[in-house]
């Protein structure tokens, strides 16, 4: 190996372990200590009427992305919207009441049952209840 191989491979092997140290200063800080989290264990994570406007909430904090039962509209789901292939967040797909994954077209049931793959599990759905005009999440 020459010496001009050499610099370029200790170059590359220094920037290659900056980027980790750089990614965790970027990002932003995950305090769970923001959540107001009632003493029954539930998070409040939006509104009935949120959701009736938007069609569907995402919480990226939690993360909980609320939706309504398109057949039955007092029914509820909320499920975690990381895919479990590759981590990207899901969409919901009202039209045809199924979550898609962008990266890789994985197809999740409005209650994150699997559908079709590359994924070989369901979204982690959340225990749900509504009081009043607010949907509350227990992550388990």
């Amino acid at each position: 190996m020459n010496r001009r191989t050499f610099l370029a491979w200790v170059s590359v092997g220094s920037l290659a372990s900056f980027f980790p140290m750089a990614l965790a200063v970027c990002s932003e800080p995950k305090d769970t200590a923001t959540f107001s989290t009632r003493p029954d264990g539930f998070i409040p994570v939006g509104t009935i009427q949120e959701l009736d406007k938007k069609g569907s909430l995402l919480n990226s904090k939690i993360p909980a992305l609320i939706i309504h039962n398109q057949k039955n509209s007092q029914d509820i789901f909320v499920v975690n919207p990381t895919c479990p292939h590759a981590g990207c967040v899901v969409k919901w797909k009202g039209n045809k009441e199924e979550f898609l994954c962008p990266c890789h077209g994985s197809q999740f049931t409005a209650n994150g049952q699997l559908m079709k793959g590359p994924a070989h599990q369901g979204l982690k759905p959340y225990i749900t209840k509504v009081e009043g005009n607010l949907i509350l999440v227990k992550p388990s």
